[in-house]
């Protein structure tokens, strides 16, 4: 067991950046805000790749997963007013830390911080105040949860209860189960959030019983995704395929559904939710199709004609764009450039199939 702080400067290289970016944010005059931090997330989006190349003795998964973190400033669309323009520096510091600590009671601690200052900016408004705090009130009871499941890690040995409180809290915190899904730009930087989260939950699960519960609450999630009515969004979707693909051990995937969740959540944020049905659910050449792929060939055949059968019910009402759209539309803008992401992405995605990172640590 493993409860040391990653070294001070795989720290200082990769995850302080959003948290100086955020003071130096803090102490700009209101009219170079918008200007300074564009600046300081396309620094950090170039910063992070290179300090994890670097680290010594460096997890693979997580360096990789933090890259994808880093690029959450960039695809925000520019704040409103001084708080939305610092929060979300502080909130990619959180999951930032979080993705590279070395310790379950700091991972559980730091994505509590991120929920209680995402809660902050979405809620402070009298109207949206009541149902943001509703969402994040579950979820900072799997906080607590996690923190006291953490806690009894030591003795593990002796009892389950600790890997189990633990789990039940890391899905809590990524919001699995009943609990509602942000919109708008919330959902973008509550998807790191829920990212931190899972890649936690693979370093649990080699516990049986964590194993399990994961493996049941992903698919509990999927089925009420399947079912939801009304608009449906990208994030529940994939967080739960993110937890299945924890619980059976595909870090691979998980980093594919990363990166589908940050790029249709984007494309939501701008009004392009229409566009973004066949990606999250599946649908070939997109990143999901691989990770869905992925997460068969470690599934028993029961739980993957389970699989199967969920995407299968999801595409149906999915409505199918042409490759590209925004393209095809004459646009050049953000959306534009992550849907061709996202394609470049699921085009290489089959070179993962042969990519089988190591947990740098375990709890």
């Amino acid at each position: 067991m493993s409860h040391q702080i990653a070294p001070i400067n795989v720290l200082s290289a990769v995850t302080t950046w959003p948290l100086l970016a955020a003071f130096l944010l803090f102490v700009t005059p209101d009219s170079r805000q918008k200007a300074s931090g564009l600046t300081f997330a396309v620094a950090g989006a170039l910063l992070t790749p290179l300090a994890v190349v670097l680290m010594p003795g460096t997890d693979a998964f997580a360096a990789a997963c933090s890259c994808a973190v880093a690029l959450m400033p960039l695809l925000l669309p520019p704040g409103a007013d001084r708080a939305s323009r610092i929060l979300p520096f502080l909130i990619t510091g959180c999951a930032l830390i979080a993705l590279n600590v070395h310790s379950a009671l700091a991972v559980t601690v730091l994505c509590g911080a991120g929920i209680v200052l995402l809660a902050w900016r979405e809620g402070r408004g009298t109207q949206k105040a009541s149902s943001v705090w509703d969402m994040a009130r579950s979820r900072l009871c799997g906080v607590v949860l996690g923190a006291l499941g953490a806690a009894l890690l030591p003795m593990q040995h002796q009892s389950p209860l600790g890997p189990v409180l633990l789990a039940i809290g890391l899905c809590m915190m990524a919001g699995l189960g009943p609990s509602p899904a942000p919109r708008s730009a919330a959902a973008l930087m509550d998807t790191c959030l829920r990212f931190a989260a899972i890649v936690l939950m693979m370093r649990l699960n080699t516990q049986p019983l964590v194993h399990v519960l994961v493996l049941v609450a992903g698919f509990a999630s999927l089925l009420m995704a399947v079912t939801a009515s009304g608009a449906r969004v990208a994030l529940p979707m994939l967080s739960a395929l993110a937890a299945i693909s924890a619980a059976t051990g595909e870090a691979a995937a998980v980093l594919l559904l990363l990166i589908a969740a940050l790029g249709t959540t984007t494309l939501e944020t701008r009004g392009k939710s229409t566009e973004t049905d066949a990606i999250f659910w599946g649908s070939a050449p997109w990143p999901v199709f691989c990770a869905l792929i992925l997460i068969g060939r470690s599934l028993e055949i029961a739980l993957l004609w389970l699989l199967v059968g969920c995407v299968a019910l999801g595409l149906r009402g999915a409505s199918l764009p042409l490759i590209l759209p925004a393209w095809q539309r004459g646009e050049r803008n953000m959306a534009a450039f992550v849907e061709a992401a996202l394609l470049l992405c699921g085009l290489t995605a089959p070179l993962l199939l042969v990519w089988h990172p190591v947990a740098g640590w375990r709890p």
